[in-house]
């Protein structure tokens, strides 16, 4: 199970530079058009995949997008409102400031440190001396690699 993390997190490591390569010929909202329509296309072909070797019914799919609560609606679209706005914002970065190496380390660093923040505040969850370290670490680390 490890392999396929690291795997997959070696995969992505090349995201960054993939869009700032298509950034040259694309703007943001021609990125996102092109994007969407192909990962809808791999999940469509996904769906077709667990339907034919019947993991899943097409009645059992619609019914439980049906059963959804109001609540749980909103978090799916807010989720998806977050997912396309930080992705523009991402995209704008990668394109006109920095390398993408800088901003995805400022961006992974600033997302560890606010689910720290968020657990800490809004959960109560504990944190020991060498977590906060680490955290202070992280922001050190951050300062040093964007500071000219």
């Amino acid at each position: 199970m490890y392999t396929i993390f690291l795997g997959l997190t070696l995969l992505q490591q090349f995201r960054p530079y993939f869009r700032k390569y298509i950034s040259n010929s694309l703007d943001s909202h021609e990125y996102f058009f092109l994007n969407t329509m192909i990962i809808f296309f791999v999940i469509s072909l996904y769906i077709v995949y667990l339907l034919t070797t019947k993991q899943t019914t097409f009645s059992k799919l619609v019914s439980n997008i049906y059963s959804l609560t109001y609540t749980e609606v909103f978090f799916i679209m807010l989720m998806a409102v977050l997912t396309v706005s930080s992705g523009i914002l991402v995209f704008h970065l990668d394109k006109n400031y920095n390398t993408p190496l800088i901003n995805n380390v400022f961006l992974k660093s600033i997302s560890t440190i606010a689910l720290l923040c968020i657990g800490m505040f809004v959960f109560n969850e504990k944190y020991q001396a060498h977590q906060i370290f680490g955290i202070f670490l992280i922001i050190s680390g951050i300062f040093l690699t964007v500071y000219k």
